[in-house]
């Protein structure tokens, strides 16, 4: 907690790094750093006998402060920093010659003075700079050697000297340490930020390649569905309307017509469940599912549900068999189980053979209730496992020739998750396959 107060007190006192360039930050620390050492050099120069730079440090205190409110505030950063690297030059060219000249440590304030410009000013400003900073340090020099008397030894003894180089050092070290490593600091920032702005671009690349190939992907499926769909549904028009023109053009035996009857009775079937389906899923893609979960007892309704589906099996020689007992309340939306269940005993009819079984049954799992549809059919490969759930339009054939398109099942599992429920399935090649339907309990 406390780091982050610090942390927070500080950004706020330099500038946000998202409102003040890096030049404004690095000025406004400057600044702050340059209040505290003339904090410590006024007192210090007073103590030997410095009065004059002990004043100047106090009058460079106050037009710090000035400058600071300057940026910082009005955000004058650019006026700001050409004064102050004006400033700075002029009162170290003071120190120069008040301060015992070579003899003293202007040298080393000079080099800490060519520091901090580089390090505030803009690159352009440059070419005016340096060389401003060099003539300066040189010329001093030059006035010093033809004029000595105007940078007299002021130093008491030798002591004093060694003193004041290493007061000196330590504040121009001090300063050169805490301004690297802020710059540091922020290099570091903004190239992680850089870094983990290209991460995010890299990955919503990603993701919109993965999003453009699962939208072409959905687009052929689509297109193979209708093509599929209008193939099927051409075939019983056509085999209805071949049957009438037969008995316009021929008499048929009764026998042959109920075969025939029944033929084009399977076919429309097929193609009425086929149409239901595909009309409930382009529904949903379209318009979105509107879901209305109430209290449904699941036992009661599956003996109404079932009673097409147990005529279709019979007549197909396999026996369907509802196992409930009791009530199953669950919460659910009634038309979207009957249409899950409806399509999967109609899958288990589609794939077990004449003589083969169907159970239907229920039972309760924890704060689940569970609907259970297995069968003795012909199960399902491996291969086709993994997508079972998914749209993959192709054409499937029951063990009596009964046609799909692979629908039902994508609209199971989207219907059983939108209604907060669970689905999932065990089967085994030639052995059948069971499916699971779970859905959470009334008042749970």
């Amino acid at each position: 907690m406390l780091p982050n107060l610090k942390l927070s007190f500080w950004q706020n006192a330099i500038g946000d790094v998202y409102r003040f360039s890096l030049e404004e930050r690095i000025f406004n620390t400057m600044c702050i750093f340059a209040f505290f050492a003339m904090l410590v050099e006024a007192p210090y120069n007073y103590a030997v006998n410095l009065k004059e730079l002990a004043w100047l440090c106090c009058v460079c205190m106050v037009f710090i402060v000035g400058l600071y409110y300057l940026s910082r505030v009005k955000r004058r950063s650019l006026l700001c920093i050409m004064i102050f690297c004006l400033a700075c030059n002029l009162a170290f060219v003071f120190c120069y010659f008040y301060n015992s000249g070579i003899l003293g440590p202007n040298i080393l304030l000079f080099a800490l003075s060519f520091f901090i410009i580089i390090t505030i000013i803009p690159k352009k400003q440059y070419v005016f700079w340096v060389p401003f900073n060099m003539l300066i340090v040189l010329g001093v020099l030059v006035v010093e050697l033809y004029f000595p008397h105007l940078a007299p030894n002021l130093y008491l003894n030798n002591t004093v000297r060694t003193i004041d180089f290493g007061v000196t050092y330590v504040v121009s070290a001090t300063l050169i340490f805490f301004s690297i490593s802020y710059m540091r600091k922020n290099y570091d920032h903004e190239r992680a930020s850089v870094e983990e702005r290209n991460h995010a671009i890299e990955v919503q690349n990603e993701e919109i390649l993965l999003q453009k190939r699962e939208l072409e992907y959905l687009n052929q499926e689509k297109d193979r569905l209708l093509s599929i769909v209008a193939h099927d549904v051409r075939m019983p028009l056509s085999s209805i309307q071949g049957y009438l023109e037969l008995l316009n053009s021929v008499g048929l035996e009764e026998g042959e017509k109920h075969f025939i009857e029944g033929q084009l009775l399977e076919i429309t079937r097929d193609t009425s469940e086929m149409l239901m389906n595909l009309l409930s899923w382009s529904r949903t893609q379209m318009m979105g599912a509107t879901v209305q979960l109430k209290s449904l007892d699941v036992n009661d309704a599956l003996k109404n549900w079932l009673k097409i589906e147990k005529s279709i099996a019979d007549k197909k020689g396999i026996r369907l068999n509802v196992l409930t007992a009791g009530q199953l309340n669950v919460m659910a939306d009634h038309d979207m189980l009957h249409l899950v269940i409806r399509n999967l005993v109609s899958n288990a009819i589609k794939f077990t053979p004449i003589g083969g079984e169907i159970v239907v049954s229920t039972r309760y799992r924890d704060a689940e209730g569970l609907i259970i549809i297995s069968d003795n059919g012909i199960g399902i490969s491996a291969d086709k496992q993994e997508s079972l759930f998914q749209l993959k339009a192709s054409a499937t054939y029951g063990t009596n020739n009964e046609k799909g398109i692979g629908l039902g099942l994508l609209l199971c599992k989207e219907f059983t998750e939108q209604q907060q429920g669970k689905i999932w399935f065990e089967s085994k090649l030639e052995k059948g396959s069971v499916f699971y339907v779970s859905f959470k309990l009334d008042g749970f």
